[in-house]
């Protein structure tokens, strides 16, 4: 299948799939840290920052509080049509279809800071756009990526009953069709340091993030890591 096409499939529509929402989670929610603010709370700011896999915007328009000017590109024209709706008349936000998985259309050095949340794990070459986001980042440009923890309890002790760590986009709940990588924090780490960055802090969100925070390696339901691109 063409890769376009195959987001497009699986990532144009937001209705959510039909999946239901746990009533203990729907009671928690409201002392979550969601990834989304938690990515704009790491953001440093400054003239312009990228997100990368945009989806409707809910990160864009975050940072458009600290950026002169935010960009976001995701591959699924139907976002990109519902952000651009979204946008308004709003010369400081910029929305537009690209292939991360090529080169992006973008000259070299142009962001202060470019952000990838829950975008890496459905990416088919992580190291290609992770060396893409060093060549778009100006010197000591910032990197924010945030990706599901593999690691996490919840996913080893379903691995040790035999099942495959599940997705929020799972269709079978015994079977992760929507990532195509999966990440710890030692792998990711490596994958930033290999293509440039200077890592700068590791952590994560969820329900209680303070908490987790305390092993966050294990307790963890994702891994959110900053990283500096090296002089």
């Amino acid at each position: 299948m063409d890769p376009k096409k195959y987001y497009e499939k699986e990532y144009g529509d937001d209705s959510g799939r039909g999946l239901k929402t746990p009533f203990l989670f729907r009671n928690l929610r409201r002392f979550e840290l969601n990834r989304y603010d938690l990515a704009y709370q790491l953001a440093p700011g400054g003239n312009r920052a990228l997100d990368i896999g945009c989806g409707d915007g809910e990160l864009l328009f975050k940072l458009r509080g600290k950026y002169k000017e935010v960009w976001g590109i995701d591959i699924a024209e139907p976002r990109i049509s519902r952000l651009e709706k979204k946008v308004g008349n709003d010369t400081g936000v910029h929305a537009r279809v690209e292939d991360a998985n090529g080169r992006l259309g973008f000259e070299d050095g142009y962001f202060d800071t470019v952000t990838a949340v829950a975008t890496l794990e459905h990416i088919f070459d992580p190291f290609h756009v992770i060396r893409e986001c060093n060549r778009l980042l100006c010197r000591e440009g910032t990197l924010i990526v945030e990706v599901p923890n593999i690691a996490w309890l919840q996913y080893r002790l379903r691995s040790l009953m035999g099942k495959v760590p599940e997705s929020s986009h799972c269709r079978d709940a015994e079977w992760d069709y929507a990532h195509l990588h999966s990440f710890t924090r030692a792998s990711l780490k490596r994958l930033f340091e290999g293509e440039g960055f200077e890592v700068a802090r590791i952590t994560c969100g969820g329900i209680f993030a303070g908490i987790r925070r305390m092993w966050g390696s294990l307790l963890g339901p994702d891994v959110c890591m900053v990283g500096t691109k090296k002089a």
